[in-house]
């Protein structure tokens, strides 16, 4: 068996500038166990050593062919040193939240040295003032390139390294089989270019009659004809996006924002994420006298996976583009407003174009999907599509540790696009529920302002309820 990374893995290689890095960041937080012996630097590489059986990515380098002849493959670094992907750093004082995302933000910002498998972790101590945590307490940082894991995947290896109880010592997970992992021959290696570049146009056409048919269908079912497009306002965050990012962290208690659905019929907490989102977004340009008189545009990823598939590695994404009614002053009639934009992308009566680019590229050959990368880099397709992103990821509802340490917190950064400098990363884990904001200084200097704003919709909500935030 030969892997080779699918045209969606590929094309994060191919959009990667040297303002946009396609690095995807995991930040776990821990606190520590009373054994006055332990060492967070000790502990994390001994938990790394143990589990990497459980991953193809953390011994496997990604071998590009010359002038991208077809998509890379997957192949056994031959020289893997566990010590070149592991650092450790001592935070500065005082080692509080505003340090920890300073650390986390020039971690992502720097590029993974792709001759080796496309990670790297750094382990961060002397975290002695983030608030409910103890002194002493410890970050893993965890970078992987996109064209490896997508959101799923990522929550996969998260589990992968840790345990359920702090008393665990090893995994029980089945291995995967690392004898698959060769590259073919030179006459393979042409014969695999040739079939997928002419099974490539077949497969484009079929995805894209699939979208129209789907299309039709939510068509003549209500009667509506066509797409529901809404225009792209220029924002604040639709500017070119600089090298250095920015991360700002806050969270929420996950079972008051699943009460919150009862606001309004059928609305689900995906819903009502993107309407503390809207409503934060309102407050924030409304207090710089800049929002539009039409709504922002999210563009929010959906996991792809069948239900066979829910295990696979690497990306397999789809997205839409929802109106988020950050126009609107009402809470309640945004919410209203974007129950029913959520239900439309669902039937297909919205969002095609971000469904249909995410798709279609699936299906694209190498050379082809090099070209189109670029040209929509050139373009700046991305900006015109939507003014930030969305992305939610569920993730376990228990404690884990981490050689007897209990992780307390997760939260991550992504990847921006220049022209789309605001992505809103929201992961939930263990009763809580962490809001990510990856921008940069000049897109979002004052981030407290919008964390603020975002809060100040929740607790709006909240008193809708009659319950405290």
């Amino acid at each position: 068996m030969i892997r080779q990374l699918k045209p969606q893995d590929a094309q994060f290689l191919y959009m990667e500038t040297e303002n946009n890095l396609s690095n995807a960041t995991m930040v776990c937080v821990y606190a520590p166990p009373t054994d006055n012996t332990f060492s967070a630097a000790r502990a994390v590489r001994q938990q790394f050593e143990q589990r990497l059986h459980l991953s193809s990515i953390f011994r496997h380098r990604i071998k590009t062919l010359p002038f991208n002849l077809d998509y890379p493959y997957w192949e056994k670094a031959p020289h893997f040193n566990l010590d070149n992907h592991i650092s450790n750093v001592a935070a500065p004082a005082p080692g509080d939240r505003a340090t920890l995302n300073r650390i986390t933000a020039q971690f992502h910002s720097r590029p993974l040295d792709l001759r080796r498998p496309p990670w790297e972790a750094v382990v961060v101590t002397g975290l002695n003032h983030l608030e409910g945590l103890p002194t002493n307490s410890f970050a893993v940082l965890i970078k992987i390139h996109h064209a490896a894991i997508d959101g799923v995947a990522a929550m996969k290896l998260f589990l992968g390294l840790h345990d359920n109880s702090p008393t665990a010592e090893t995994s029980t997970d089945t291995p995967f089989d690392d004898t698959a992992y060769n590259l073919p021959t030179r006459k393979h290696l042409l014969h695999n270019a040739r079939r997928n570049y002419l099974n490539a146009p077949a497969s484009a056409v079929s995805r894209i009659a699939k979208q129209l048919g789907a299309l039709r269908k939510a068509s003549s079912d209500d009667g509506t004809a066509g797409d529901k497009k809404h225009p792209v306002p220029k924002t604040r965050f639709n500017q070119p996006v600089g090298p250095e990012k920015k991360l700002a962290t806050t969270f929420f208690p996950l079972d008051q924002l699943k009460a919150l659905r009862q606001l309004h019929p059928g609305a689900t907490l995906n819903d009502i994420i993107l309407a503390i989102s809207s409503g934060g977004l309102h407050r924030y340009l409304s207090g710089h006298k800049a929002l539009p008189n039409i709504p922002l545009v999210a563009w929010v990823p959906i996991n792809a996976r069948q239900p066979g598939n829910a295990d696979a590695d690497g990306n397999n994404i789809s997205a839409t583009a929802i109106a988020l009614a950050s126009q609107i002053r009402d809470p309640m009639e945004r919410l209203k407003r974007i129950v029913a934009a959520t239900r439309d992308a669902k039937e297909a009566r919205s969002g095609l174009a971000a469904r249909m680019v995410t798709d279609l590229t699936q299906h694209l050959p190498s050379t082809g999907m090099a070209a189109f990368t670029q040209l929509l880099l050139a373009s700046n397709t991305t900006g015109k599509l939507c003014n930030l992103a969305v992305s939610n990821v569920p993730g376990p509802q228990q404690a884990l540790y981490l050689a007897g340490a209990e992780c307390r917190e997760q939260f991550g950064m992504v990847p921006l696009a220049d022209r789309m400098g605001l992505f809103f990363v929201v992961m939930s884990y263990n009763g809580r529920l962490s809001l990510s904001i990856t921008s940069t200084e000049d897109i979002l200097p004052d981030h407290d302002t919008l964390i603020d704003a975002l809060h100040s919709e929740f607790q709006w909500l909240c008193q809708q309820l009659g319950q405290p935030a």
